[in-house]
């Protein structure tokens, strides 16, 4: 994690704030239900998703039959509720000031010790991951990210590889276990309405981090 990463932030007592050693972490829901264009927000947010073009490829081991379902989808969803992430990115550009609308912008300039602190300052029992978001497209392949739900919680749509997203991520719960989620197929696009209980935050005290870090006013 030599990489540096970079918060966006629309208002400066934001950036002050995190610079003072406070991030708050939010529930995956709070960004599934978050609407603001597909910038922030996304509808897919915890839910792994593969829908192959030609339809779902369905193999009977029973009857070893194999027949195909057109149009439906197998979705592989986490713990929207439990799982709670701080997302950066990696890069420091024009597109991502312009669509966070963003004022100012923070460069984590030592990112090993960052984790550090940020780690030590989690309750004990806290499960966390911190790594880069992978892009996908929907009819690749499911591998192994429907069983995993940090794997899921790290990764998007390659509509929004532009973010090129970096996340911090944990629970304090057992939500970040193998297979410790919910799985499905399902025809067509589903689109649930949003649960705001759900929508959880956690406010991490890491004592202050301007010494590893730099601010860009934008």
């Amino acid at each position: 994690m030599r990489h540096r990463l970079y918060k966006y932030f629309t208002e400066r007592k934001w950036a002050d704030a995190f610079l003072d050693g406070e991030m708050l972490f939010r529930s995956l829901a709070y960004f599934r239900d978050y609407e603001d264009e597909n910038v922030r927000g996304d509808r897919n947010e915890g839910n792994a998703i593969f829908r192959p073009s030609g339809g779902l490829i369905i193999n009977n081991q029973t009857q070893r039959t194999t027949f195909t379902l057109p149009e439906f989808a197998f979705e592989s969803k986490a713990n929207q509720e439990e799982i709670l992430v701080f997302c950066v990115s990696r890069s420091l550009t024009d597109e991502l000031r312009d669509r966070f609308e963003a004022v100012a912008c923070v460069e984590i300039l030592r990112v090993p010790t960052l984790c550090e602190r940020l780690w030590r300052s989690l309750p004990p029992n806290a499960t966390r991951y911190a790594r880069r978001v992978e892009y996908y497209d929907e009819g690749d392949g499911a591998g192994t990210r429907w069983a995993l739900p940090d794997q899921i919680a790290t990764s998007k749509f390659k509509g929004y590889k532009w973010q090129n997203e970096f996340r911090f991520v944990f629970s304090l719960t057992d939500a970040l276990g193998f297979e410790k989620g919910t799985s499905r197929l399902v025809r067509g696009e589903t689109l649930e309405p949003p649960k705001p209980a759900e929508h959880h935050e956690h406010l991490v005290k890491t004592g202050s981090l301007r010494g590893i870090c730099h601010l860009h006013e934008l």
